[in-house]
């Protein structure tokens, strides 16, 4: 297959129907991964546990497991302060248990008390347990204190490379301090070594496009060969049920800001969990296009293939979007693929009007973190046009963010991860 040029202003489209045909409606290959249709139990929000947590900390303030259970309830909620609150008169006193440091040290550095996190962290605590290390790599990095941070973070990636939190930190300091190239190593690192995320995807991207090394970048990102678009016939997928399964769904809801998700916008989450046939039908269908989708690739010399996955579940959410409904670049760091699926598009007025301008509702992919894009004017940018019955199978690795619609109608999609639950030995 043909290379094509992956960077030009012009609209590309490697989502091409001239690749996938419109008349390609179903997979012919036989399965490639071992489905799990069932769904992790959901646990309460440690947060609901609130109010009887609190009350059993005020009759009991001298039981530390009564306190950790509070301080992760309130972390849960994201109340940082009140977790400051709480545990600095400890640490004042000297009475805080390792676990309890974690705890302070995290809201410390939330309030923006990075010294505090330090001083709370001591080297008895840090030296034994992992999330202490982890945060004192943070509070390393918040004092900009950065060759510490780095050593210590380096330290703590070699012991554990998933540890999203550290890596994280440890890849925006190289992006932003000139040490791509030290990304770009512990990332390949640890995908020789078998341990390599869609972070690590992600990262090395980008560490290799800001180190100019733009074969390598080709190589790694290639949409024409790692992109597939679907037009599914409108015997698979009956759009209409299904957008009213979504839209009438009680859960449908606003996006928290957790999301990257702005604008006027309505979320369903926790689809593969929703009993109705229109919603079974979609995973049915999404489970056997992803499995044509790796039969068709299962020689590719990629990495995303290498660490395939044997074992898998779908997870997902509907998003209906209209207006200045969209969504920043982002990535789907716990996915291995992302599908999207197209139920209702509507029409722009300017679609198609004004070609210099991404299209109204498209959906863009391009540099991720987004803060390094403009640094990157030779990474692999496109964009898509979906329109109803469209489903796109993409690297849940490569950057993606949506375009405003500009109109009051809905714009409805599913999108669904491929999540691993086991990992297949690299060839």
């Amino acid at each position: 297959m043909a290379r094509m040029q992956l960077y030009s202003p012009a609209p590309l489209d490697p989502f091409s129907p001239q690749i996938n045909p419109r008349d390609r409606m179903m997979p012919t290959h036989g399965p490639q991964i071992v489905w799990r249709t069932d769904q992790p139990t959901r646990r309460p929000p440690a947060r609901s546990f609130l109010p009887l947590l609190r009350a059993a900390v005020a009759a009991r303030p001298d039981r530390p497991d009564l306190l950790r259970d509070l301080a992760v309830a309130l972390r849960d909620d994201r109340r940082w302060v009140e977790i400051h609150d709480l545990l600095s008169p400890l640490a004042e006193k000297g009475g805080l248990t390792p676990a309890l440091a974690c705890e302070l040290a995290q809201a410390a550095i939330a309030c923006d008390q990075p010294d505090l996190a330090l001083r709370v962290l001591a080297p008895e605590i840090a030296g034994t347990a992992r999330d202490a290390r982890r945060q004192r790599v943070l509070a390393l990095y918040a004092l900009n204190r950065i060759d510490e941070a780095r050593t210590a973070a380096a330290q703590v990636l070699d012991e554990n490379p998933s540890d999203s939190m550290v890596l994280g930190a440890f890849a925006n300091d190289c992006l932003t301090h000139g040490a791509a190239e030290d990304l770009a190593s512990l990332c390949q690192g640890a995908i020789d070594g078998g341990v390599g995320s869609t972070l690590h995807l992600a990262y090395l991207s980008a560490a290799l496009s800001l180190a100019g090394r733009t074969s390598d970048v080709v190589r790694l990102i290639d949409p024409e060969y790692l992109c597939r678009r679907i037009e599914l016939d409108s015997g698979l997928i009956d759009n209409e049920e299904l957008t009213q399964a979504i839209l009438t769904h009680p859960a449908l809801a606003p996006s928290p800001e957790t999301k990257p998700t702005y604008g006027r916008n309505l979320r369903l989450e926790g689809l593969a969990s929703v009993e109705h046939p229109a919603i079974r039908n979609l995973l049915a269908v999404v489970r056997r296009q992803v499995d044509d989708y790796l039969a068709e690739r299962l020689n590719a010399p990629h990495p995303l293939i290498a660490h395939r996955p044997q074992t898998a579940r779908l997870q997902g959410w509907a998003l209906v979007l209209s207006d200045d409904g969209h969504e920043e670049t982002h990535i789907h760091p716990q996915g291995w693929l992302t599908v999207v699926y197209y139920a209702r598009v509507p029409t722009s007025e300017t679609r198609g009007a004004e070609r210099e301008a991404p299209p109204p509702g498209s959906l863009a992919f391009g540099p991720w973190p987004r803060f390094i894009g403009e640094s990157l004017p030779d990474f692999p940018r496109w964009r898509v046009e979906p329109q109803d019955g469209t489903l796109l199978i993409f690297p849940s690795f490569l950057g993606h963010g949506t375009i405003p619609t500009g109109v009051g109608e809905p714009r409805i999609c599913v999108a669904l991860d491929v999540l691993p639950c086991d990992q297949a030995p690299t060839p």
